[in-house]
């Protein structure tokens, strides 16, 4: 909970620096969104090793082959990375570049899935 208000607070002091600036210096008032957003995200990063610990013991306990663990998390990661630029892009006034970047990492993340597919349908016919 003390993270989420530092984040909070992180991210209202971004928005009111930007709009501030954004009067006198709208290149300045990007990169202040760009620099905010990363703190924003950094702060976020510590929770994530809490994350990965619990998939692996969810892996563990269930049977799963740990090796599916590394597509599964580089799946999550391209999400929340894709979603982050595509939401800058949408700030500069470039949505279009941002709609480009998720369809890009959708088919990423397809190919990645692969394994993950090939593992499941793979115990499902064994089951049957």
């Amino acid at each position: 909970m003390v993270d989420l208000v530092k984040i909070l607070a992180v991210g209202l002091v971004t928005v009111f620096a930007s709009i501030i600036v954004k009067q006198f210096k709208p290149e300045v008032s990007m990169l202040i969104t760009i620099a905010g957003s990363i703190l924003i995200i950094v702060m976020a990063v510590d929770s994530v090793k809490s994350v990965i610990s619990s998939f692996y013991h969810i892996f563990q306990t269930t049977g799963v082959e740990t090796t599916l663990l590394t597509p599964l998390l580089k799946i999550i990661a391209i999400g929340y990375i894709a979603e982050f630029g595509a939401n800058i892009c949408s700030d500069a006034g470039a949505s279009s570049v941002g709609d480009k970047i998720l369809f890009s990492a959708k088919i990423i993340i397809l190919l990645i899935s692969l394994p993950i597919i090939t593992t499941v349908v793979d115990m499902i016919v064994g089951l049957l």
